[in-house]
């Protein structure tokens, strides 16, 4: 088959050559009708998978891209740090981006890593992308899933943690020391494996004593959680037990609390929190019990992997499951 060229997409288009080429890179002043078609074009004759593949160099390029939804995550930042302990001094860089939990961003990194021949991509994924994301894999980038699964047809890699088990052992616990409160669950990400698996896990242990609940959308963000709080507050004057799938939005509602409740009232909405928050030891009466999730376990279980793959000692498509612990005031 033919190979799409840069000429032939100006043909198709009616456009030049160099209108294609600064809408490609991103550069110049295009007119939104120009680009609108170059675009279209493009799309149609298949373009970018083309070219892409034929900028793809044979040495290695020494470069692996990690690709986080954010950086004020501590627990991203643990397993970044895992995946660098692990290798050390060897000669590989690590290019190190967040995708600010935008399907767009994520993309647009994704695209210039193949640009720049990276070896591979550690991909903790804002969703949105996975048919991109099997466009990249039949282009020979090897990417390694993390936290979250990315659906397609073939498999592939992917290290997480034990979503269900955790969420239900944590809801579990929280029935037993607040049994007469009313219970509400913060998750967010349904259209992710985490905010499905731990959703899950939670309405089991729930439904296994008959116990109903009111449910939340956080979006896993700190912000929508506090603002959040308000509903919560509303809804259940007398207070609740929370149940948070997410870390991040601990300390949207921690900040809540604390700027809304007094001392006496802040005891009226205990968290069971998934995921630990910076000073966790401060907030101890607010948060009785935790998971203590280990991204640090999981960065190294990635480089571990990686490392085969790039050498390639290894290629069947594997799945490793970090066990999280139940933590207690």
């Amino acid at each position: 088959m033919k190979r799409v060229t840069i000429k032939d997409v100006a043909k198709h288009a009616n456009v030049s050559i160099a209108t294609v080429s600064r809408v490609v890179n991103g550069i110049g002043t295009v007119t939104d009708e120009n680009k609108k078609k170059v675009q279209a074009s493009i799309k149609e004759l298949n373009y970018f998978s083309n070219t892409l593949a034929s900028n793809l160099k044979k040495n290695s390029s020494n470069v692996v891209g990690i690709v986080i939804p954010t950086f004020t995550n501590e627990f991203f930042m643990q397993v970044i740090k895992g995946i660098e302990d692990h290798f050390g001094h060897a000669e590989y860089v690590f290019y190190i981006a967040s995708s600010d939990d935008k399907p767009e961003k994520e993309r647009a990194i994704l695209k210039k890593l193949l640009e720049s021949n990276a070896e591979a991509v550690v991909l903790s994924t804002i969703g949105g992308n996975d048919e991109f994301i099997e466009e990249l894999r039949q282009l020979n980038m090897y990417v390694i899933s993390v936290d979250r699964r990315i659906e397609n047809e073939r498999s592939m890699d992917y290290i997480c943690e034990n979503n269900r088990e955790s969420a239900y052992l944590l809801t579990k616990e929280l029935l037993k020391i607040e049994a007469s409160k009313d219970i509400v669950i913060l998750g967010g990400h349904q259209d992710l494996s985490i905010g499905i698996e731990r959703l899950e896990g939670a309405e089991k242990a729930l439904a296994e004593v008959g116990k109903d609940f009111r449910y939340y959308d956080g979006s896993y963000n700190e912000e929508q959680a506090k603002e959040l709080f308000s509903s919560i507050k509303k809804d259940y004057p007398a207070g609740c037990g929370i149940i948070s799938l997410n870390n991040t939005m601990v300390t949207g509602l921690i900040h809540a609390i604390y700027e809304e409740l007094d001392e006496v009232e802040m005891l009226k909405y205990p968290i069971a929190s998934y995921g630990e928050i910076v000073f966790q030891s401060i907030f101890s009466t607010n948060i009785p019990i935790h998971i203590r999730q280990r991204p640090y376990e999981i960065g190294r279980e990635v480089a571990k992997l990686l490392e085969k793959r790039i050498t390639g000692e290894s290629s069947v498509p594997q799945t490793y499951e970090i066990k999280n612990s139940l933590e207690r005031k």
